[in-house]
């Protein structure tokens, strides 16, 4: 099967395994909690346990934007705010791990996202801005890919070919 043809928690799962990670399935609560994956390895010689909820890319601008969801349409807390503690970004060539506290702070203190402004008509208008779908909760925005690249403790994984 090609890289094109798995999908890109399959790609991710093989990426993780050749670094020598050992894959496993979230509990019940973890997957309630926005986690897809705990990764089981070891970090300078001491084993560590590693939650991760994997964002699959937008298909028009996966090397530019990327969707975060501060609520849900219920209006709970988004994946923003779940137990994972590295959220990871596809992009064409590449898995961005971002962690998770990490993100938020960097979301609090930039103040990148406009929350002064109202909410936008669209979802590809949320760059930097708020969307919510009518008669929802969901909050959503878009920042760039380059943004996460500024988060402290941030790795990229280039994909396999």
């Amino acid at each position: 099967m090609s890289e094109k043809q798995k999908s890109y928690k399959q790609q991710f799962i093989e990426l993780a395994e050749s670094k020598g990670y050992k894959v496993h399935k979230p509990s019940f609560a973890e997957r309630k909690n926005n986690v897809d994956f705990v990764l089981e390895g070891q970090i300078n010689g001491k084993p560590t346990h590693v939650r991760v909820d994997v964002k699959k890319k937008n298909r028009k601008n996966a090397n530019q934007w990327v969707y975060l969801e501060y609520e849900t349409s219920k209006g709970s807390k988004g994946w923003l705010y779940g137990m994972s503690d590295f959220i990871l970004f596809e992009t064409g060539s590449d898995f961005i791990f971002v962690p998770r506290r990490s993100l938020i702070s960097f979301l609090n203190e930039s103040q990148i996202v406009r929350w002064d402004l109202p909410y936008v008509d669209k979802p590809w208008n949320s760059k930097y801005r708020l969307f919510r779908r009518p008669n929802t909760l969901e909050t959503i925005t878009q920042i760039q890919v380059k943004d996460l690249l500024n988060i402290e403790g941030h790795q990229i994984w280039k994909k396999l070919k």
